[in-house]
């Protein structure tokens, strides 16, 4: 529910508008053919690193050390984002129901604390907390769907927002930023396939399942959205109050009530939504450091519940410490804090998905055996000319999607390459000697 209530009302007020379903449509395509280029090489490379492990099988340490960097620094950036947004939508809703006024940075820090000790037990703590919570939220989402569209929205149902052409009207990059957003993380069956009892079985059905419901869930969802102001009325609606856009709509169709319970599961979705990308970067930092790329002492596992329990120590520490100083410094916590973070941490992702895309056609054609031509050489070639496309987009109009042109912010998409230049040329013990542990290559 975070990204429905806080992404999604972006992209109607800054994106195509009445358009944004058609771009859900394409945008779950391209990541489709992304996921089938990524299933086969995770048949191929096992390991918690990922993405970074696809790049390193086809291009070498300089490059997967670059990618591993560039990972870190991407969904670091997007946790810090959601704590943000999560710390300031629980200041209000405390206040609004009488409650004493605490600075965002407090929930914050308290946040960070819980998650960080959920994130050192095993996995399967993280995921049972996880699985309750997103139930939960996505239950109310379809209510709140089903609501709209059998009382046949605002002026009847209409198919309009699935024109083709409806997803180029206006701001097409500041649209698919937020649309994109919503996919950050599903590479996570493949980051705990050194975990899975069956990977081989496992991970391909859990990466199409995960893929192909955040895809329906969130066409059919926008599209109830669209319909409940009316296609061609939808953008000025989110213009307006972006904030309460989507609370709107369930007070409008359902209640009062309901939008209560609502809030309150916004404010659980984001948690799980922080501890769901905390246990990511906690398992990326954990196979960098047992790559050599980072300090060995992050490549530790706890003895008895078996999880990055150091890594996850550390990110919890860097947190505290980017929240302490944006609060000392007195940041806007949603203006800068939340939209520059994201935006910058999304870019990131974006392209460590091209670059994996295609590390993924260079490691098949280098393979001798049989494979299947469209699952390693067709979809992953086209989801890296759509992912490359849509980072030149996102950089050439940057000012838009950060909406501080002229500023510092400006240049923020150089931070990207620095942290790929350091990666690729700075040595770290990882080129001198095998690592202590690598990961598994699977013949076919």
């Amino acid at each position: 529910m975070s990204a429905v209530v806080g992404g999604v009302p972006l992209a109607f007020a800054s994106g195509p508008g009445g358009g944004v379903p058609a771009l859900f449509v394409l945008t779950g395509l391209l990541l489709l053919l992304f996921a089938v280029g990524f299933v086969a090489m995770s048949q191929r490379i096992v390991s918690a690193g990922g993405f970074y492990e696809y790049v390193g099988a086809a291009f070498g340490t300089r490059a997967k050390r670059a990618a591993g960097y560039l990972a870190l620094l991407s969904y670091y950036s997007v946790v810090i984002a959601l704590w943000s947004l999560l710390s300031v939508t629980l200041e209000g809703f405390v206040t609004e129901v009488g409650g004493p006024d605490i600075p965002w940075a407090v929930y914050m820090l308290g946040g960070l604390v819980i998650v960080g000790i959920l994130g050192s037990r095993d996995v399967n703590v993280s995921a049972r907390v996880l699985g309750i919570l997103t139930i939960a939220e996505v239950l109310i989402i379809v209510i709140l769907n089903a609501a709209v569209i059998f009382q046949g929205g605002a002026h009847g149902l209409s198919a309009a927002p699935f024109e083709p052409a409806r997803a180029f009207d206006g701001n097409v990059g500041a649209g698919l930023l937020f649309c994109i957003a919503v996919y950050l993380g599903f590479e996570g069956t493949a980051i705990y396939s050194e975990e899975a009892k069956d990977p081989k079985r496992t991970i391909p059905v859990a990466t199409y399942v995960c893929v192909g419901i955040i895809s329906v869930f969130y066409i059919v969802t926008t599209w109830a959205l669209t319909m409940a102001f009316g296609t061609d009325d939808v953008q000025a609606a989110a213009q307006a109050d972006p904030a309460d856009l989507v609370f709107t709509v369930g007070a409008q169709y359902i209640g009062t009530a309901f939008v209560d319970v609502m809030k309150v599961l916004f404010l659980t979705s984001t948690f799980a939504a922080c501890l769901g990308l905390h246990n990511a970067v906690a398992r990326y930092q954990f196979s960098l450091a047992r790559e050599r790329m980072l300090p060995a002492v992050l490549g530790r596992t706890h003895p008895v519940w078996q999880s990055p329990t150091r890594s996850s120590v550390v990110q919890t520490v860097i947190g505290l410490a980017v929240a302490i100083l944006a609060w000392a410094t007195k940041q806007d916590p949603i203006r800068i804090v939340f939209s520059l973070f994201l935006a910058i941490g999304t870019l990131g992702v974006i392209v460590i998905w091209a670059f994996t895309s295609v590390a993924i056609v260079k490691f098949f054609l280098a393979e001798k055996d049989d494979h299947s031509w469209f699952k390693t050489l067709v979809a992953p070639g086209v989801s890296a000319i759509g992912l490359g496309s849509i980072v030149v987009l996102l950089v050439m109009n940057w000012d838009q999607q950060t909406g501080m042109p002229g500023t510092w912010a400006h240049y923020l998409p150089l931070i990207i390459a620095v942290v790929l230049a350091v990666g690729f040329f700075f040595p770290t013990p990882a080129d001198h000697g095998r690592p202590a542990e690598q990961s598994k290559t699977v013949s076919a």
